[in-house]
């Protein structure tokens, strides 16, 4: 959703070295998971992490260490000054910042020009390395080396603009469980679901709807126990 225009929200996907864009190979990418979304001023050419693209493939270490993390980034050197672009200060506060939905100051065509974007790597949620990148409308060349203790998951971002899909790093062979406030709040949403939704539920259907219900929370309160932290 968007107060500004159509479009606001894009997706871009990596579909290699093409004459022409065929659109069942798009979706591919989009199920593939190599793609990134961004509002059309912030790009992630490309993003690596121990060597792999974001898609169905995994980094695998037989033990906790680091990994070096590649990456092409390019900001538009003019972008619209506004909430939703982060470059505009909401009366709201933070939490406001980069929202989309609600016109949170008057409508203008002013643009910023040039000055510089923090391009963060985020790991498991949390933001582990940042840089720096001028938005000149050039092409940069991004370096970081990241400690990984635990199975996890490692994107890139520049808020609000800018986030790619994760690549997933495997330690030891086990499977990602690194926030068990997280797990806990999928399993709480699914009973808050099904609390304001059974009701609307064909009788009949009920009960085979609430077994999957219960499957989903039992799924999370697992992942809960299972979660290092």
């Amino acid at each position: 959703m968007s107060s500004r225009r159509v479009g606001q929200g894009r997706v871009y996907v990596n579909m290699g070295d093409v004459d022409e864009v065929d659109f069942t190979e798009w979706c591919r990418g989009i199920q593939q998971g190599r793609s990134y979304v961004s509002d059309g001023y912030a790009h992630a050419l490309e993003f690596q992490v121990g060597g792999q693209s974001p898609d169905f493939e995994e980094v695998q270490l037989k033990e906790p260490g680091p990994v070096e993390i590649t990456a092409k980034v390019a900001f538009a050197a003019e972008t619209p000054r506004a909430v939703a672009y982060g470059l505009l200060d909401p009366p709201e506060g933070k939490r406001a910042v980069g929202d989309t939905r609600v016109l949170h100051a008057p409508r203008n065509s002013e643009y910023v020009t040039g000055g510089e974007r923090l391009v963060e790597i985020v790991r498991n949620g949390e933001v582990v390395a940042r840089k720096k990148v001028p938005a000149d409308g050039q092409v940069h060349d991004l370096k970081f080396t990241v400690p990984v203790s635990q199975s996890s998951w490692i994107a890139l971002r520049q808020f609000p603009q800018l986030h790619t899909n994760p690549v997933n790093v495997i330690v030891d062979q086990r499977p990602i469980r690194a926030s068990r406030e997280s797990a806990l709040w999928c399993a709480e949403t699914i009973k808050l679901l099904w609390k304001n939704r059974h009701q609307k539920i064909a009788e009949r259907e009920r009960p085979a709807a609430e077994e999957t219900y219960q499957r989903a929370i039992q799924s999370y309160l697992k992942r809960a126990q299972e979660a290092v932290q």
